[in-house]
């Protein structure tokens, strides 16, 4: 004899109940950030300090497209670094940027230099002239470490945080900065799955062709005796293809496991490494590459449960 059960009726507050649920779990035992946070920012900022440090100041503010030097201090720009008191940029904040990347290094008073980490940060986005497109990854970075650091107590960022419930800061300020660093796994992985599916409307991409022009593109195009096997290995059509569609795949692959748990996530970044540090070798692009490494290793992570990353470390 068969039974009928009467259909159950729909109940918002419960049916939202347990994910919200989950949702105050995971806020009530995020961490405060520890040192991989602080290494991730300091790969930023280091990345920042080199280009601060050993590009000429002509470089960092020639003319791009026709864009005079004036523009990068025009309106709401004036607020940048290198316009203070100018209507051009000026070299002495190179200097204030390099003292704020080296602090930044240091890992003093965290909390209070992602404030100034992502003003040089801006400011270098709006008004220098840096065609390798890391600079506005950093931008965004730094904002969201601005919110992941409202948890931080520390007064140097080199310094083991401690876990536990006792270590915890108030649960309104735990959930901004569980947001902001739920927010940059999120863009981070929309940047590289933009950046592969991307490719898929790119005729040279679909066809496996596409690293054959890139090595040989005559501003970022491959160097070195590395550039020269890379030339080599792309003059075979099946060196092409694999170093094409390769790269496509490595940078899907990346954005899924980005947006998986948090044990899955350093996968994400050690595709991140193996990708940026072969673009720097081949390429040159080493700013470009700290940004997106120190960035990468930040939401890898500073969403982790704090017991198992601090069981992780002392192994």
């Amino acid at each position: 004899m068969l039974t009928t059960h009467a259909p159950r009726a729909l109940s918002p507050t419960r049916d939202l109940g347990g994910p919200l649920r989950g949702l105050a779990a995971n806020i009530s035992r995020y961490p405060q950030p520890g040192i991989r946070v602080q290494l991730g920012r300091s790969i930023i900022a280091l990345g920042q300090l080199v280009t601060l440090a050993l590009t000429s100041w002509q470089n960092l503010t020639t003319e791009v497209l026709s864009i005079e030097p004036a523009t990068y201090c025009a309106g709401v720009r004036r607020t940048s670094l290198f316009c203070l008191g100018s209507e051009t940029p000026q070299e002495f904040g190179r200097w204030i940027g390099i003292v704020i990347a080296t602090l930044v290094i240091a890992g003093v008073f965290p909390r209070i230099l992602a404030v100034a980490h992502l003003w040089l940060a801006l400011s270098m986005n709006i008004s220098l002239s840096l065609p390798d497109g890391g600079e506005s990854v950093a931008v965004f970075a730094t904002a969201f470490l601005v919110l992941i650091e409202l948890t931080e107590r520390r007064r140097w960022g080199w310094h083991h945080a401690q876990a536990g419930p006792v270590s915890l800061p108030r649960s309104g300020l735990r959930a901004i900065s569980y947001a902001g660093s739920l927010a940059l796994c999120i863009q981070l992985a929309g940047i590289y799955f933009e950046s592969g599916l991307a490719k898929l409307a790119v005729p040279e991409w679909v066809d496996g062709s596409a690293m054959f022009y890139i090595t040989r593109d005559p501003m970022f195009g491959t160097v070195g005796w590395v550039g020269d096997i890379l030339q080599a290995a792309t003059m075979l059509p099946v060196g092409t293809a694999l170093l094409t569609w390769g790269t496509i795949a490595m940078e899907c692959t990346i954005a899924v496991f980005l947006l998986l748990p948090s044990r899955y996530k350093r996968y994400a970044l050690l595709g991140v490494i193996l990708l940026h540090v072969g673009i720097g070798v081949a390429m040159g692009l080493w700013s470009f590459a700290a940004t997106m490494i120190g960035t990468a290793l930040i939401a890898a992570y500073s969403l982790a449960d704090p017991t198992h990353v601090d069981t992780e470390g002392r192994k």
